[in-house]
């Protein structure tokens, strides 16, 4: 069962009456088809588990007039023993089912005797569970008995549990039954319902189309996962309008439909239509067409619409997509045809482009340029995936074929940007048996490069992004540059440098006029120089290229001056720059960006010592590359998760994460991310002692084969290959690496670079006279901008003062390391130092005592993330559009944050925050 976790556990407890002593009430109730009678089912398994006796009943329509016909039902399994019953009720009840003569009109009789009965039987047997479904056609002489029983239960080990259709009869809201609403599925559960119907992953952007259209009913949902076709569940193809619904849950919500008079009905159609809910517009249309505008007053009234000011919406989501199903489709673009028309003066919102659009039965030029205007706004304002559907659909309208090419790219370019990579290529493809014009194809080859870059082999995404150069070199130089600055990421995350050599050239033989050319050719020329040895000449273009990025702005250009900075070995330099780039992504909603720079903040985060907010970030940056189809960015964050996991010391979660990137990594060349995991699973090793594993795993990270080492991650890796051969017996290679970190680093101006150097160079040292002084000046230099990294020097330094035999001066270092690891959740590296300071004569507390963080093991990362900006003022949505979540996952993390914390409201959420800035850090 996909989400219903809260209310299976609801109904556990109340089931758990029949073991205790004790009764059980509840009401279960829902739209149809919200699963209500599956979770009966479910609570009948778990009462028989418990050894219960179980009866049952489910009202019907038919037999709503015949009284106690549902009492009937449900005591049929009891009436055995109703002989056992005192003469007078035995009587009254037997009358009342209509097995005897006996007079039955004393309902107080009636209902005493069905209460002894039941009571009877839990005595007996293990206790008694009732289950009522479609209790709002229960007969209601029934209802009022059960009422009676419910009122009178407590230690008789008897739990009644109803389950009732929306709307209900005003007389089963009786405040005796505790109520449980069954509200739709959210976007993850209902994506794990759809996959598990059709066999295939549903699409992270399809899933959440489907689940707003239908309101996340499953039964809905049960029936689309057989219904869509493979293409459309993968976001191939675009969902069909409207959503097929199957035979039995279209039955279902129609079913009030059918009772209501055509005006009425009609009157539900156009509202069903218009989508947006403006009465006004609702009203006019159906005034438009020749209809009574009160009939949408007499719509309302029934129930099935709710109206707040001049809004207008069905209660149910899933209810507004079967009643604009079963129109013929003639009916519809009637319906359209009038709404685009009374919304003539608003037609900048894009609605009336919509309607058009809607109302088309073949290319019309007037009605795709309207619909071009609407999606180029709607890409002002930030909404990437309504842009696409806006100019995709404009697309089909067009008879042009150049045109249309255009129009298609501009739909896979804001597809792409709304993260629907499969979407993107499907929309590529298609424009490009279209395109004559080389810069038409230049930027569909660069958009299809882009995706494979992410989701591909990344030999062929370097290919075809270097072929998009090409073409657009001469009419568009800088968005030639920018193909080449990605296809350098393709040769970054493979592994294979010598390829910047190549780009260098391409991006100088680029028309200069453009800051954006000319910034392009400075890093890619640079970092090819620093990649050849030429660190002076190297540094010189990079610096000049950061400069140069600042003043274009663009974001993949500052994303790149990140990149050229880490080559220059200053990390928190480019991890700032970065960091900026990821900001504007996730202010713009732009997602396919967000989740590739996530993977670096979550990297400085990591390293500053915010571990809790790294590990967020990575969360939300691997759960975006995966909802977007980018499943090579998915193994890169999968590296990263590897490597958090060994600095927390969770040796069965790093190489469960090491696995899973690898898998990806070596079958499509993703170097970096094969280096990475490898880098963590030798972190792992060193903090266990097994020296010799941790070398030969970091002589993988240094293999110099593209898409099997990274000479970055290589790089970033030698202090640990350095303590690792040292502490091996390896001198030499351990010499080897100090020289090669001396090349890289020695010029380096930031501290912590310096700090590694002096710290290696401790590790190294031939006395312990010399490798204090190392240790010292690496201390000067920490910075403690990377607090592990410092803590790891203190542990070192009190190893050495320890062998040294000056155990006091020992003692200071390693109390301070265990410290930080504790804090930063460093665990086996705590312990490490916690045995150093045994050793050094001291007893330490005991792991991570008076250390632990307010909300350490009792939030995951995602909930500390919205913990914290709630905590800082935002609001639910303004969270939700961070975070890409919906408004209500976001509510429901809070529900459940609140009591662990012991608050109640948001207003002690921030007390607490400013009371301890760190409760979320």
């Amino acid at each position: 069962m996909f989400g219903r976790d809260d209310e299976l556990a609801e109904i556990h407890r109340v089931l758990g009456g029949v073991t205790a002593s004790r009764s059980g009430l509840l009401l279960l109730h829902g739209e149809p088809g919200c699963g209500r009678s599956a979770l009966l089912e479910h609570a009948g398994r778990r009462a028989r588990g418990l050894g219960a006796t179980v009866v049952t009943a489910r009202g019907a329509e038919a037999e709503f007039p015949f009284a106690f016909s549902g009492l009937h039902q449900l005591l049929l399994p009891l009436l055995p023993t109703l002989p056992a019953l005192p003469p007078a009720q035995a009587d009254a009840l037997s009358g009342a089912l209509r097995l005897s003569d006996a007079p039955h009109e004393d309902r107080f009789l009636v209902s005493v005797a069905a209460l002894s009965l039941m009571t009877a039987a839990a005595t007996d047997g293990g206790g008694l569970v009732c289950l009522v479904d479609d209790a709002q056609w229960l007969d209601r002489p029934s209802l009022e008995t059960l009422l009676f029983v419910a009122r009178r239960l407590d230690p008789d080990r008897v739990s009644l549990l109803l389950a009732q259709r929306d709307p209900g009869p005003p007389w089963l809201a009786d405040p005796v039954l505790p109520r449980l609403a069954l509200p739709g599925l959210d976007e993850e559960a209902a994506g794990a319902l759809l996959s598990s119907r059709s066999g295939v992953r549903a699409d992270a952007a399809v899933t959440r189309e489907v689940t707003a259209a239908i309101g996340g009913n499953p039964l809905a949902l049960s029936e689309l996962g057989t219904l869509l076709t493979e293409r459309q569940l993968t976001g191939r193809e675009p969902l069909p309008r409207p959503l097929p619904l199957g035979a039995e849950v279209r039955a279902a919500l129609l079913g009030p439909v059918r009772e209501l008079s055509e005006p009425v009905r009609f009157a539900l159609l156009v509202t069903a239509a218009e989508e947006s809910g403006d009465l006004t517009a609702v009203t006019a249309a159906v005034g438009h067409l020749g209809a009574v505008p009160s009939s949408v007053d007499t719509a309302a009234a029934s129930g099935l619409l709710a109206v707040t000011g001049r809004r207008i919406a069905f209660r149910s989501p899933a209810l507004r997509t079967a009643v604009y199903g079963a129109a013929h489709p003639a009916r519809r673009r009637q319906v359209h045809q009038a709404l685009a028309e009374v919304l003539r003066p608003r037609a900048r919102d894009g609605r009336r482009a919509r309607q058009l659009a809607a109302a088309a039965l073949g290319p019309d030029e007037a009605v795709a340029a309207e619909l071009q205007e609407a999606g180029e706004r709607a890409h002002l304002r930030g909404e990437y995936a309504d842009c696409a559907v806006l100019l995709d659909r404009a697309a089909q309208l067009t008879v042009d074929a150049d045109r249309r090419a255009e129009r298609l790219y501009e739909a896979a370019r804001a597809a792409w940007q709304a993260g629907q990579a499969t979407r993107t290529e499907d929309l590529v493809r298609e424009a490009l048996t279209l395109s004559g014009r080389p810069g038409t194809t230049g930027r569909l080859l660069r958009l299809r490069g882009a995706v494979e870059l992410r989701g591909g082999v990344l030999t062929d995404a370097y290919r075809t992004l270097f072929q998009a150069a090409r073409l657009l070199a001469t009419d568009a130089p800088g968005d030639a540059a920018r193909s080449l600055m990605q296809a350098a990421e393709a040769a970054s995350h493979i592994g294979d440098l010598a390829r910047y050599a190549e780009l260098g050239r391409a991006a100088g033989r680029l028309s200069c006029g453009s800051p954006a050319v000319e910034c392009a050719r400075l890093l890619l020329t640079g970092i090819g120089q620093v990649v050849a040895a030429d660190t002076d000449r190297g540094t010189e273009l990079i610096t000049d290229g950061v400069t140069a990025a600042h003043t274009v702005g663009d974001p993949l250009l500052v994303a790149w001056a990140g990149v050229g900075t880490f080559y220059l070995g200053e990390a928190a330099a480019a991890l700032d720059l970065l960091a900026q780039v990821a900001d504007e992504a996730r202010a713009s909603g732009h997602a396919g960006v967000l989740s590739s720079n996530l993977e670096f903040t979550a990297q400085l985060e990591m390293f500053s010592g915010r571990m809790a907010g790294a590990e967020a970030l990575n969360d939300e940056g691997l759960r975006l590359a995966r909802e977007s189809g980018q499943e090579n960015l998915a193994a890169i964050h999968l590296s990263r998760r590897a490597f958090m996991c060994a600095l927390r010391g969770d040796e069965a979660g790093c190489r469960e994460a090491a696995e899973a990137a690898l898998a990806t990594a070596l079958a499509r060349r993703i170097g970096i991310a094969a280096a990475t995991a490898r880098h963590a699973l030798a972190c792992v090793a060193l903090m266990h002692g097994a020296y010799g594993e941790a070398l030969r795993l970091l002589d993988l990270v240094a293999v110099p084969e593209p898409g099997s080492g990274h000479p970055i991650v290589a790089f970033f890796s030698l202090p640990d290959r350095i303590e690792a051969a040292v502490r091996a017996g390896e001198r030499q290679a351990a010499e080897e690496a100090l020289e090669s970190f001396e090349r890289w680093q020695g010029r380096s101006t930031h501290g912590e670079a310096r700090a590694l150097l002096a710290r290696s160079r401790a590790l190294l040292s031939p006395d312990d006279e010399t490798a204090a002084g190392f240790f010292t000046e690496a201390l000067e230099l920490h910075s403690g901008s990377v607090p592990i990294e410092k803590a790891r020097t203190e542990l070192y330094f009190g190893e050495s003062l320890r062998r040294a035999r000056r155990r006091r001066d020992a003692r200071t270092h390693l109390r301070s390391a265990a410290a930080t690891f504790d804090r930063v959740g460093a665990g086996p590296w705590a312990e490490r130092a916690r045995q150093e300071l045994r050793a050094a004569g001291e007893s330490p507390p005991a792991a991570g005592e008076g250390a632990v963080r307010a909300g350490e093991g009792r939030f995951t990362p995602q909930e500390l993330r919205i913990a914290r900006l709630a905590a800082e003022g935002s609001s639910n949505k303004e969270i939700a559009a961070r975070l890409f979540l919906s408004s209500r996952t976001v509510e429901y993390h809070l529900y459940k944050i609140f009591p662990r914390l012991g608050i109640t409201s948001r207003r002690d959420l921030v007390r607490l925050f400013h009371e301890d800035p760190t409760l979320f850090a």
